[in-house]
């Protein structure tokens, strides 16, 4: 038998994969299923564009000039990942300013090969 954070992970999981259905397009789906990211366009900095991975974090920033950052962003409490995919999404379109403000921002990607698959 599973324990209970067994259940409760799970349909956390199933509910956060339903929301990405209902609040993702058909095309941000298909790129997160076949990049392993979701990108967004900044509405601050033209030719800025932010690639959210499938865990959520860090996100790389892709700068116009070439450069590349990375920030993480996390609840104070946790979320199911394809949660965490959509909280990073409304709030850099609808508040990146204050997105730059929270976030922390880290020297490099974490995880082996992860900044090879987020730069393409």
């Amino acid at each position: 038998m599973f324990p209970g954070w067994f259940w409760r992970r799970r349909t956390a999981e199933r509910r956060a994969q339903a929301l990405l259905r209902r609040l993702l397009s058909a095309t941000e789906q298909a790129q997160l299923r076949k990049e392993g990211f979701l990108e967004v366009r900044s509405q601050a900095v033209s030719g800025r564009t932010y690639r959210i991975p499938r865990r959520g974090s860090p996100v790389a920033v892709l700068e116009p000039d070439g450069k590349v950052k990375y920030l993480c962003l996390q609840p104070e409490t946790p979320v199911a990942r394809g949660e965490l995919v959509v909280i990073h999404k409304l709030l850099l379109e609808g508040a990146e300013r204050d997105y730059w403000l929270k976030a922390n921002r880290v020297g490099r990607p974490m995880g082996r090969g992860f900044g090879r698959r987020l730069l393409g």
